[in-house]
């Protein structure tokens, strides 16, 4: 069987009932999906297979704090790109799907972007021993030594990215938008907040935010892209890429502005948080002189995976 849609409910909402342990090879890997995994009931074993050819060290911090003895995380020496998830009841497979989604928000949760496939029942064996050559070759991650030289954040390849958290064209806070959006006349909640995306922004970094893609059941519609956020203190985050703004002289669009999701609500928690200012209170441009700054910086680990600093 294949599956285009609603991939991240093979992982956390219809695995095999009889599965003792699981075990995900990836070419990428985003940090929310294997936090999740410690909710669910048997052990992990996560191989991500690329990282020999992108060490990059704010990852690598963020996968040695989720490496524990139920959720192991492993380097392998030879660099793969493959993307084989499979479910064993002790030592015996029992389910596998193969395809082209890596173990991120961004290959599980965004629909008709990504494929996986059923394994056929007598090619488990196979897969599993695929799967092992790989695994045999690999190390703990919390075993790998990264050389001071490569703690250097290297912007990732782009530039980042100073997104503003106040209206310019006031030089205040919006009133019903951006970290407050909770005040907008709508159907909102008192925290919900985003980080307006804006033309400027997508003019001078047009690697940063990826175009939106035509929704197949809407006629005018577009998927919204779901992501995640690793930010300067360490905290994890799952966002999407919300709204849709038209790139000029253009049919292509592109996002408007990032949210928390599916709560829309945990990133003006979050922010009002780190200004120490009471949840339900508007956040003022004032409150962010007095913090410190009033951007964040947004640059990307890898695909899907946001690097967010708003530290002072």
């Amino acid at each position: 069987m294949l599956h285009y849609k609603n991939l991240n409910k093979l992982f956390f909402e219809s695995v095999p009932q009889q599965a003792t342990d699981f075990i995900a090879l990836s070419g990428f890997l985003g940090p929310d999906p294997i936090k999740k995994l410690g909710e669910l009931p048997f052990k992990s074993t996560i191989i991500y297979g690329l990282q020999k050819e992108n060490r990059k060290f704010l990852l690598h911090q963020q996968l040695v704090g989720l490496h524990n003895e139920n959720r192991k995380i492993f380097y392998p020496d030879i660099a793969c790109h493959s993307k084989c998830y499979l479910w064993l009841n002790g030592n015996t497979p029992i389910k596998g799907l193969i395809g082209s989604a890596n173990f991120s928000s961004n290959g599980l949760f965004n629909d008709y972007r990504e494929t996986l496939l059923e394994v056929d029942e007598n090619q488990l064996y196979v897969m599993k021993g695929y799967i092992e050559i790989i695994l045999n070759s690999a190390r703990e991650c919390n075993t790998v030594e990264i050389k001071e030289s490569e703690k250097v954040e290297e912007t990732y390849d782009k530039a980042v990215c100073e997104m503003i958290l106040y209206d310019p064209r006031t030089g205040q806070t919006h009133n019903g938008h951006g970290l407050n959006w909770g005040f907008a006349d709508a159907n909102v909640r008192p925290n919900d907040a985003n980080i307006p995306i804006r033309m400027e922004h997508i003019r001078k970094y047009p690697k940063l935010f990826p175009i939106l893609q035509p929704d197949p059941e809407s006629r005018k519609g577009t998927l919204k892209e779901v992501i995640e956020f690793v930010w300067d203190d360490g905290v994890i985050m799952q966002g999407r890429l919300e709204g849709s703004q038209p790139l000029p002289n253009s049919d292509i669009k592109l996002p408007k502005q990032i949210a928390s999701f599916p709560h829309k609500d945990e990133l003006g928690i979050y922010i009002r948080e780190r200004l120490n200012i009471p949840l339900g209170q508007r956040v003022l441009r004032e409150d962010l002189v007095k913090y410190g700054r009033d951007t964040i910086s947004v640059s990307i680990i890898e695909e899907g995976v946001y690097y967010l600093d708003f530290s002072v």
